[in-house]
């Protein structure tokens, strides 16, 4: 029984939208006996084989029309850009959002019911649909719970090339952010190490110290203001720049 997963279930509501309900229980019905021997998936058709009332199997094509390569690099780059779509999507699950991102882009994810698919069969009933088509449909709904992928592949990308893309458009929308403050590297030669010990721990000899040569006290101001300060502070002077006496013996006192 389909519509275990959300993304079955939501299949299954568009197939049942306004559609007359006995031929669909009728195609029900032939799903769950196992009259679908065969059903193919790929870019805008589903193939299967439904065995009927007759001995030979009828063949039933669903045809949904495929997204270009342009709506395809749109959902790519958007799905890319959450790293819980890309988390969600490698572990084999679809999430709710992944609708909503493809309606926001006008691009179809699930048909909206029976008028947005192409339905033929081999069987002379001339129903829409008729319940061989039914059965397939439910069919699909089935396999929808193992491996969402199938609506994706339905659409004109298997799971290999849609997480292919997500993976480079990923790598490829940051790298030029990764890289693009690096500064490049830069090669610097290295000296040779020293062969011998000694050569290896020898260094060049320190510079002498200078010797220090007599202090010259700074010269005395002029008066230039006719003030009489520098008369004034001639003695204080003389006394601030007077040698220190030496050890024992007397000198002026500070």
């Amino acid at each position: 029984m389909s519509g275990h997963r959300w993304w079955s279930a939501r299949f299954v509501a568009a197939l049942e939208e306004d559609t007359e309900s006995g031929r669909l229980r009728r195609g029900r019905a032939l799903a769950d006996g196992g009259a679908v021997a065969r059903l193919r998936v790929g870019p805008g058709e589903v193939l299967a084989r439904v065995q009927g009332s007759r001995q030979a199997p009828y063949r039933v094509s669903l045809i949904f029309p495929v997204l270009d390569d342009g709506q395809w690099d749109t959902a790519v780059a958007a799905l890319s850009g959450q790293p819980l779509f890309r988390a969600r999507l490698l572990s084999g699950e679809l999430p709710p959002e992944v609708e909503r991102v493809f309606d926001v882009l006008g691009l179809p994810l699930f048909p909206r019911g029976l008028d947005d698919l192409v339905l033929t069969c081999s069987c002379p009933d001339w129903g829409d649909p008729c319940k061989h088509a039914a059965a397939a449909l439910y069919t699909l709904a089935d396999r929808l719970d193992e491996d969402p992928f199938l609506l994706t592949a339905w659409l004109g990308r298997n799971r290999t090339e849609l997480l292919s893309a997500m993976r480079l458009r990923s790598r490829s929308s940051a790298a030029p952010h990764a890289f693009a403050d690096a500064a490049p590297p830069v090669h610097v030669a290295a000296r040779p190490l020293p062969e011998t010990a000694e050569a290896f721990w020898h260094a060049p000899a320190l510079p002498r110290r200078p010797r220090p040569g007599p202090v010259q006290p700074p010269p005395f101001p002029s008066d230039s203001d006719g003030n009489g300060l520098a008369a004034a502070l001639a003695p204080l002077y003389a006394r601030l720049t007077a040698p220190a006496p030496r050890p024992g013996g007397g000198g002026p006192a500070v």
